[in-house]
């Protein structure tokens, strides 16, 4: 039952928005935050020295928001292991303040809404790893065959998150990127560290850092320690964990926090091994073969644009289903937040709910025990029904269990083998490869692999784009259904290809 006040409030708010653009929000300039990002990559899960050192290492370092590398399923445990309410499996992003994966970010960047409609993107990259250009240049390649497979190989995987900022920059929203980018810097790869580094054969302008800078992005780490002779910063790698290491490694700073050149950088510091070189924030015995870097920055933080975005991605019937949204006009003015089956009309909604109170930004909770497994949509609209914003989500059976299936359990040699999956965790990494029948090394014996783009339900094809010209021969095979970049294999199917 609405109170006298309320109705007051509304009637304000009516009159109000008569007199003023429909984002009344947007007016004021929010002030600025202090904000400390964090990098780590905590080394499969994290559990191969002690998961508690991983939550130790966080603690210490005072993060507010990290961006995790290689979490191996362990994203959601993470954080509730440091008593955080946000975590977004995605992109491997755990926060103190909410997480919202609004319906253009694609994967590529999220935002962390540090007052209520006030947000900073936060992008969060894992990089190819091999073939790994220290060690060629440590090997004798020549500086044109290492900056080709720069080019090929990391080049190209981080263009398309660098692509988003120009829209984000328009928006005026302030963006970082965290990320184990598994290259160097243009910054430490100079002739001063080169002469006082004998693997270093020859000054390397690494495309991926140079590429990173020239988008507007600032290194935050060296911007608050200039000389890389001085203070080299290194990342990776220390030990298998610290302090064993294996002969002739290559020591360098791959594990990067960038900020939008809005951003005001006060300080930054490397998480590692107690007492090593450059560390600022020790633990011992340290979790990983990688340090982390966290970074202290000022911000205003931009106004959250029209978005309607599920909490979860994938959703068991009868959970709670928590949707954030941004609207232009608010409770008052109609505006609908709506379930629909995917790729339905708006206006013939399964459920629907005001903004309520709170306005231009704000969740609602649905239950979902009333709707039949599948994909859905939420999508906001104003009063008139014109759709604003849409983001899917699914609905997956209680304790449902992931499957794969293939269009057909026998295949000529030649033919593409379609593999399908079904109630996937949607995570950002979890991947189907193929393995010969009964082959029980699950690290090094797969024919070949694709991601799941982090989709519940999807399918792929592996043809001769995937697994080259020869295909598979004649023989049993499986495939399998592996979580978040690791190797626990959580389904499989069986199939047969004959010459």
């Amino acid at each position: 039952m609405k109170s006298v006040a309320h109705i007051v409030f509304v009637l304000l708010g009516v009159f109000m928005l008569s007199l003023t653009p429909s984002r009344t929000h947007a007016q004021t300039a929010p002030a600025p935050v202090e904000l400390r990002v964090m990098t780590f990559n905590i080394w499969v899960g994290g559990e191969l020295v002690d998961f508690g050192k991983v939550v130790e290492a966080i603690q210490l370092s005072q993060a507010d928001v990290v961006g995790l590398q290689e979490p191996s399923g362990n994203t959601r445990r993470l954080a509730d292991a440091l008593g955080w309410q946000h975590a977004n499996e995605r992109l491997h992003i755990i926060s103190k303040y909410p997480l919202i994966d609004p319906p253009n970010g694609n994967g590529q960047f999220i935002y962390v809404q540090v007052r209520p409609g006030q947000v900073v993107a936060l992008m969060n990259v894992h990089l190819p790893s091999d073939p790994y250009g220290p060690y060629l240049v440590r090997d004798g390649e020549s500086l044109e065959t290492v900056l080709q497979n720069e080019r090929e190989l990391r080049l190209a995987a981080i263009e398309t998150v660098l692509a988003r900022l120009p829209e984000l920059q328009q928006a005026g929203i302030p963006t970082m990127l965290t990320g184990d980018f598994n290259t160097p810097s243009h910054l430490d790869w100079t002739a001063e560290v080169v002469a006082t580094n004998p693997q270093r054969l020859y000054p390397v302008e690494w495309l991926v850092s140079k590429a990173v800078e020239a988008s507007g992005m600032t290194d935050t780490y060296r911007a608050i320690h200039p000389n890389p002779v001085t203070v080299p910063g290194n990342t990776w790698t220390y030990g298998y964990p610290h302090p064993r290491l294996l002969e002739n490694e290559m020591i360098d700073r791959i594990d990067f926090v960038y900020a939008s050149n809005d951003v005001r950088i006060l300080e930054s510091q490397i998480v590692g091994e107690r007492d090593g070189q450059d560390v600022g924030i020790g633990v011992l015995p340290f979790p990983s073969d990688h340090r982390g870097v966290v970074s202290t920055v000022e911000l205003s933080p931009g106004v959250m644009p029209i978005l309607v975005a599920p909490q979860q991605r994938r959703v068991e019937q009868g959970e709670r289903l928590v949707v954030h949204y941004a609207t232009p006009n608010g409770e008052t003015a109609g505006d609908r937040i709506s379930i629909v089956a995917t790729g339905e009309n708006a206006l013939a909604p399964l459920m629907w709910l005001p903004p309520y109170e709170a306005s231009f930004f704000g969740s609602v909770t649905f239950g979902t025990g009333n709707l039949p497994t599948g994909e859905y949509d939420t999508v906001l609209t104003d009063a008139d029904g014109n759709e604003l914003a849409r983001q899917a989500f699914w609905v997956v059976e209680m304790n449902a269990r992931p499957s794969l299936t293939t269009n057909r359990p026998t295949y000529a040699a030649g033919e593409p083998i379609v593999v399908s999956w079904n109630n996937a965790p949607a995570q950002q990494f979890d991947w189907v490869a193929i393995y010969s029948a009964n082959e029980p090394d699950l690290y090094n014996n797969y024919w070949a692999y694709a991601y799941t783009q982090a989709t519940v339900n999807g399918s792929t094809a592996f043809d001769e784009s995937v697994l080259g010209e020869s295909l598979l021969p004649g023989g049993d095979y499986v495939a399998r259904l592996l979580l978040d970049d690791a190797y626990s294999v959580i389904a499989e199917v069986a199939f047969r290809v004959v010459e």
